[in-house]
């Protein structure tokens, strides 16, 4: 694996969590579509509809073989059924490492829309709205989780920050690159310019991302020590 490549790759992937934010601006906050048997499911009487739109999404994206690549890890692994397809992947065996918790990640996306979004209920976009939620959910969690990656290459060009293991907040100062995070955060600004997003909410975005990222650095490293002192 290449850094220069992988970063490249979470640049374009940036640009597209961006945009989909801006297709998101485009429908009002519709909150009925997060709020539990506000529109009714048939048997599933607890479920929001975003949570429904999620569930098919990753359903689909599993029929694909989506979730057998080395580098992607579902948001429900629970309602994921086995693919029927066969893919090969270039990419190492890491170890599976989760994301923060869905409920979190649900949280903080929710907590956006009404500086997004136009407050206002439009029924007949609910399903417009929870397609575009539910994707960008997906494309958010994929972000986070391709620090896994870029940890795995961290370690290959050093492996003595396993060392920091049992030193999380050390460890985590030590993985950190200030430059790129500035990069991330510009691109992140400039692309909300360039698609009509409000700047400064795109630059919150990608700060929890890169906390969230940073994160899961830090436990990915901490497992790579633990089995090294395993064996």
């Amino acid at each position: 694996m290449d850094l220069i490549a992988l970063r490249a790759w979470l640049d374009r992937l940036g640009e597209q969590i961006v945009a989909r934010f801006k297709d998101r601006s485009w429908f009002a906050l519709n909150q009925a579509v997060y709020t539990p048997g506000a529109i009714p499911i048939a048997n599933r009487p607890s479920l929001s509809l975003l949570e429904w739109s999620l569930e098919g999404l990753e359903r689909y994206h599993a029929s694909l073989g989506r979730f057998d690549m080395p580098d992607q890890h579902p948001i429900l692994p629970e309602v994921i059924p086995p693919s029927p397809v066969s893919r090969r992947a270039a990419l190492p065996n890491l170890p599976r490492i989760a994301p923060l918790p869905r409920e979190a990640l649900i949280r903080f996306y929710i907590s956006l829309l009404p500086r997004l979004c136009r407050p206002g209920d439009e029924p007949h976009h609910y399903g417009e709205t929870a397609y575009i939620d539910a994707d960008l959910l997906a494309r958010l969690n994929e972000r986070i989780y391709m620090g896994a990656f870029v940890a795995h290459i961290k370690l290959q060009q050093d492996r003595a920050v396993l060392r920091l293991a049992d030193q999380p907040h050390a460890l985590r100062e030590a993985i950190r690159d200030l430059d790129r995070e500035a990069t991330v955060i510009a691109r992140a600004r400039e692309a909300a310019c360039r698609f009509g997003c409000p700047p400064d909410l795109m630059e919150e975005v990608f700060l929890w991302v890169i906390h969230q990222t940073l994160d899961l650095q830090v436990r990915f490293l901490q497992q790579v020590a633990l089995s090294h002192e395993a064996s």
